[in-house]
């Protein structure tokens, strides 16, 4: 199968070293296969996937939202996803 959209995406974590606060970010990526979304952690059937939406904030990330049976699925992006948005909802239609 071949990747039809692919969206970045970090995961943030807070450590602690010699009493200094640390955040470390790891960039991962969404893929978006025919009947499947893939991340590092998790695999979505499209037909497991109700909705997808963005959500802008006033700092530097945003969230991307995966509406789902199993839940609500959030994603911290850096960029806009429109387009992994669009690409999503041309195939479930």
């Amino acid at each position: 199968m071949r990747i039809i959209a692919s969206h970045p995406f970090v995961v943030v974590s807070r450590t602690i070293d010699w009493n200094q606060q640390q955040y470390i970010e790891q960039e991962h990526h969404l893929h978006l296969y025919e009947d499947h979304i893939i991340s590092p952690s998790e695999k979505f059937l499209l037909d497991e996937v109700w909705d997808m939406s963005y959500r802008a904030s006033n700092s530097e990330l945003g969230f991307l939202y995966l509406h789902t049976n199993r839940g609500l699925y959030s994603f911290h992006v850096k960029s806009e996803p429109s387009q992994f948005i669009h690409h999503y909802k041309e195939l479930k239609q």
